[in-house]
């Protein structure tokens, strides 16, 4: 990791940026929030404390509301936001192809990665902070969300997916198309080539100098291109859909939200 110079505490305390403009970053469960908490949290909470901070709020949407103006960087998931709760402000948005993100959940939920995956006969507010729909066949059977997942088919653990997905996909097609003040990336391009992604990111951001510097490193280092890869990181090919999805599946995510695919401009087929 780079040295970054220093000084006394009290310099550093004086130095403190609250920026004038609030920084934003959007994102949804397994589209890369890890990546940007590792490459954001490692410019702002490591190197440059005296910039910060940057907090994640995963979907705690009131909570983002009454605490970002006071970090440096913010951001969310799952959820869209009120624009005009957010003053001057710069956001940017991960989007990917709504299909793999069923995909890539169903595999990442079945093998119980995370707690809340495991809570037997979960409630909402259960799943509050990750703006999840408990699914129907979930709802009096006593079992944890990972064990529904490896109990059922692979057909039928996909729609309890797409149950799970709904308020996420919801929240997607409640964004503006275009914006002047939002920068818009796909999955896709920041697994390609995460440096450069993270550089136009922090361009639209107004980051300083040595900010950016920082960013570009610190995005090399755990970019997925390069094989930084790690358990969290099931397979990060785009259109794993096409050979998951039985005919069901597809019929039942296209009558809710083919039009969601449009929306994003991903191809249909």
């Amino acid at each position: 990791m780079p040295s970054v110079a220093g000084g006394s505490r009290a310099r550093r305390r004086r130095r403190r940026v609250v920026p004038d403009v609030n920084l934003i970053h959007c994102s949804y469960h397994k589209c890369l929030t890890v990546y940007y908490r590792r490459v954001m949290g490692g410019v702002l909470n490591r190197c440059l404390r005296w910039r910060g901070p940057y907090r994640h709020y995963n979907s705690h949407l009131e909570e983002f509301y009454a605490g970002f103006e006071a970090d440096r960087l913010a951001s969310v998931n799952n959820r869209s936001v009120d624009l005009d709760r957010l003053g001057e402000f710069r956001l940017t948005r991960f989007v990917r192809d709504p299909r793999d993100l069923v995909v890539s959940g169903y595999f990442y939920h079945r093998r119980g990665a995370e707690d809340w995956t495991r809570i037997r006969s979960p409630t909402e507010v259960d799943w509050y902070f990750a703006n999840g729909r408990v699914p129907e066949s979930l709802r009096a059977g006593g079992q944890s969300f990972a064990q529904l997942l490896r109990s059922v088919s692979r057909e039928e653990g996909l729609l309890a997916e797409l149950e799970f997905r709904a308020p996420h996909f919801e929240s997607m097609a409640a964004w503006p198309a275009r914006h002047p003040d939002i920068l818009t990336l796909r999955y896709e391009d920041v697994v390609a080539d995460g440096e450069r992604a993270f550089a136009e990111m922090a361009s639209f951001y107004g980051l300083s100098p040595i900010e950016r510097r920082l960013t570009g490193w610190f995005a090399r280092r755990y970019s997925l291109a390069r094989g930084r890869a790690d358990a969290h990181v099931r397979n990060p090919a785009p259109g794993q859909w096409r050979e998951v999805f039985t005919p069901r599946v597809r019929r039942t995510f296209d009558a809710a939200y083919g039009a969601l695919v449009a929306q994003l401009g991903y191809p249909a087929d």
